[in-house]
């Protein structure tokens, strides 16, 4: 699911670069694109490299989810506050708030869990 949204997240970063039908209003900023692309682009590497069995990237994984979703999360929170100014309607921003809170408790709970505890114990201590 990580790698999934990851990527989705990268390709309508590209498409808000290079399409000329985006409005300028939600033109992002130099930095916004780089946060946004390496906090994406580390999502979905931490999340193939724990699913190809490596134990240390399990809290890695762990922590690219919390920083993309926790970013979603914060994003929209701020905006809800300022609802009356927002081009989005309040009730899109409290469903993406809520959304993202699974996420990362979905994460959280996959990847604390002591089943994945023990899988990545024995991926640890196999030779």
């Amino acid at each position: 699911m990580n790698i999934l949204v990851g990527c989705l997240s990268l390709a309508m970063l590209v498409f808000l670069k290079t399409s000329s039908r985006v409005p300028a209003e939600i033109h992002l900023s130099a930095i916004a694109t780089a946060t946004a692309a390496t906090t994406a682009g580390f999502l979905v590497f931490a999340s193939v490299m724990a699913l190809l069995g490596k134990p240390r990237w399990r809290r890695l994984m762990l922590l690219a989810a919390v920083s993309f979703y926790g970013s979603i999360m914060v994003q929209n929170a701020l905006l809800l506050a300022q609802a009356e100014d927002s081009l989005v309607p309040a009730s899109k921003l409290t469903s993406h708030l809520i959304r993202s809170g699974l996420e990362v408790a979905i994460n959280l709970w996959a990847l604390l869990s002591p089943r994945t505890r023990q899988y990545f114990d024995r991926e640890l201590a196999a030779p």
